[in-house]
């Protein structure tokens, strides 16, 4: 008789996986980052997604926008502080999903601050790779507002308003790998 709660664990593939976030310049245009160095985990049961725990470790000493200066100022304190804060965590305290729509909620903990989030995500598929290895892939979505978490700085420009947006704006196209 098979096991009726069994539980399957799935990690992030740090290979397949992206996080991106964006933010607006001068409140005109985007400017994105990537955090380059991460990991997590889901556990499933009875091979469903739904009700599933999810965890997730980003370090922000390898955040990334293609500007040395700006990648500097972005570990500084002024932002993620990194020295002080070598951690993001995620960790879900519900998911729920309705056909491939999931909504995965629990707190985010930035600069020692934790705010509890929901992630809008999408469900893209799960198949084979070609070395049989079982993958499941996923969109996920949500708007933060940088403040909640501590991160303030920012600069006037003349009359003309504030360098950065607080709304910042989370991307990531994540592939699972399950485990054996």
């Amino acid at each position: 008789m098979e096991d009726a709660h069994k539980e399957e664990v799935w990690v992030i593939d740090p290979v397949h996986t992206r996080i991106r976030f964006d933010t607006k310049y001068l409140l005109l245009t985007p400017v994105s980052g990537w955090f380059t160095q991460f990991e997590g985990a889901v556990v499933t049961t009875n091979g469903s997604f739904n009700n599933s725990r999810a965890q997730l470790t980003i370090y922000t000493n390898s955040v990334y926008t293609g500007n040395e200066e700006r990648d500097a100022h972005l570990r500084s304190a002024d932002f993620f502080d990194a020295a002080k804060f070598p951690i993001i965590t995620w960790k879900s305290d519900t998911v729920t999903v309705q056909g491939n729509d999931i909504q995965a909620t629990g707190p985010l903990t930035i600069k020692g601050i934790g705010q509890d989030i929901t992630l809008q995500a999408t469900h893209v598929g799960t198949t084979p790779d070609p070395m049989g290895n079982i993958k499941a892939g996923f969109t996920l979505e949500t708007t933060l507002n940088r403040k909640d978490f501590n991160i303030t700085w920012n600069q006037y420009i003349d009359k003309h308003g504030l360098l950065l947006s607080d709304e910042v704006v989370l991307h990531c196209d994540v592939q699972l790998l399950k485990l054996p």
